[in-house]
C-alpha cells in the first residue's frame, strides 16, 4: 500500500508508521506539530496542517489513515474545542472525495458511547457526553453521509480508540502521569475514588489490530480498537507503584459527568480479523517504565 497519514507524529501515529515501514509499505506522515513531544519524530513527516491538503497532495495514495484530531476531553470545553476536529474531519472527507486515493480510515473515540453498562458494541446507540466526544458523533455520522456519494470500490471506514498506551505516549495522558510521578516520587493523583474503568490497550496490541484493518479487503463502517478488558483507576495505579517499586496515591475531586466505565466488544473484530495477542498490563507498565526512565535521564542530561 501507499499510505498517508494523518497525526503521523502523534503516539498511535508513529507508531502505526512504523510497523507498517516494517512491513514494506511507503507511508507518508503528516502533521502540524501542534502538541510538543519528546517523543522522535518519524522519517519523512511532512510538516502541514490537514487543512492545507488538496485533493493533488493525494494522488498516487492508496489509503489515507486520519488520526489527526485534539483529544483532550476537558479542553473541548474551551471555546472552539467542539469546532476544530469537526472542522479537520470535514476537510479530509470533502478531500478524499474528490481526490483518487481508494480508502480512508478515520480514527475516533470510545467517548462516543456515553455512559452505558457492560461491553460496547459497535451498534450501541450513541451517548455523547463531551465536545470532543459530540464531535467524534458527528464525524461518524458525516462518514455516514458520504458514504453513498463514493463511486464503486471506494471504501470509507471509521475506527474507535479505546484507550491506547505505552512507550511514547504524551505525558497528559493518564498511564505516563502516574509512571512520572512515581518515577519522580509525587503522589499518583486519582480524580475521585479512582472505581471509574478504562479500557487498556497496549501500543503494539493496537497497532495490531490496524494493520489487520488496513489489510483486508474491505473497511467495515465501524470497528472497535481496544483490549475488551476494564481496569479501574484505583488498580492501573496500584499496578504503576508495582511497576516502579514506589508510590503513594492521593485523590482529589471527581470529574464533572465522569463516565463510570469503559469496555470494547470484540466480537466483530474477532470475528473478521481473528484475535490478537495481548501483553499483560504488568509487562506492559514495565516497558513503558523502561522507556520513560530513559527519556527522563536524556532530558536531564540536555540531550
Amino acid at each position: 500500500m501507499t499510505v498517508l497519514i494523518t497525526g503521523g507524529a502523534g503516539f498511535i501515529g508513529t507508531a502505526l508508521t512504523r510497523a507498517l515501514r516494517q512491513a514494506g509499505h511507503t507511508v507518508t506522515p503528516l502533521d502540524n506539530l501542534s502538541v510538543t513531544s519528546q517523543r522522535p519524530r518519524p522519517r519523512g513527516l511532512q510538516v502541514r496542517d490537514v487543512r492545507s491538503l488538496t485533493t493533488k497532495d493525494l494522488d498516487g495514495v492508496d489509503t489515507v489513515v486520519h488520526l489527526a484530531a485534539l483529544k483532550s476531553v476537558p479542553a473541548s470545553f474551551e471555546p472552539g474545542g467542539f469546532e476544530h476536529n469537526v472542522g479537520v474531519d470535514r476537510h479530509i472527507l470533502h478531500t478524499f472525495a474528490g481526490s483518487t486515493a481508494r480508502r480512508l480510515l478515520l480514527a475516533s473515540s470510545c467517548e462516543v458511547y456515553g455512559e452505558q453498562r457492560g461491553p460496547l458494541a459497535e451498534s450501541a446507540p450513541y451517548g455523547p457526553r463531551s465536545p470532543y466526544a459530540a464531535g467524534k458523533t458527528a464525524t461518524e455520522q458525516l462518514v455516514g453521509i458520504y458514504r453513498p456519494r463514493l463511486e464503486d470500490g471506494r471504501q470509507l471506514g471509521v475506527v474507535r480508540f479505546f484507550n491506547t498506551f505505552g512507550p511514547d505516549e504524551d505525558p497528559d495522558a493518564v498511564v505516563p502521569a502516574f509512571l512520572d510521578a512515581a518515577l519522580a516520587g509525587h503522589p499518583l493523583v486519582i480524580e475521585g475514588d479512582g472505581t471509574q474503568a478504562r479500557d487498556l490497550t497496549y501500543i503494539d496490541d493496537a497497532v495490531t489490530m490496524l494493520t489487520r484493518v488496513l489489510a483486508a479487503p474491505a473497511l467495515l463502517p465501524v470497528i472497535n480498537c481496544g483490549s475488551g478488558t476494564a481496569v479501574p483507576v484505583l488498580d492501573l495505579a496500584h499496578a504503576v507503584i508495582r511497576a516502579a517499586g514506589r508510590g503513594t496515591l492521593t485523590h482529589t475531586t471527581p470529574r464533572v459527568n465522569e463516565i463510570a466505565s469503559f469496555t470494547a466488544d470484540l466480537s466483530l473484530f474477532h470475528r473478521m480479523y481473528g484475535p490478537v495477542t495481548r501483553l499483560p498490563l504488568d509487562q506492559a507498565l514495565a516497558v513503558s517504565l523502561q522507556t520513560r526512565t530513559r527519556t527522563l535521564a536524556t532530558a536531564g542530561d540536555g540531550r
